[in-house]
C-alpha cells in the first residue's frame, strides 16, 4: 500500500490554514443565521466529510475525472 499522502509544512501553514479558517467563519455564521446548537454542525460537517470518503460515489467520480479528463 502506497504511504498516506500528508501536506508540507508550507502548504499546512498555507492553502490549509487559509481554508480552514474560512470553513470556521461560514460555519459560525451558519450557526447564528440559523440559532441552531454545535450538534447541527457537527451533523453537517459530518455529511460533508462522507462526499470523501473513499467508497462514495462522489470521491469516485472525482477520480475517474481526474484519471479522465479528455472524457468531461
Amino acid at each position: 500500500m502506497p504511504d498516506k499522502w500528508k501536506p508540507t509544512q508550507e502548504q499546512q501553514t498555507g492553502v490549509i490554514s487559509s481554508v480552514n479558517e474560512f470553513i470556521t467563519d461560514e460555519l459560525n455564521e451558519l450557526q447564528k443565521a440559523l440559532d441552531c446548537p454545535d450538534e447541527f454542525i457537527y451533523d453537517f460537517l459530518e455529511e460533508i466529510r462522507n462526499r470523501w470518503s473513499p467508497d462514495s460515489c462522489h470521491s469516485k467520480a472525482r477520480q475517474h475525472k481526474k484519471e479522465n479528463p479528455d472524457a468531461y
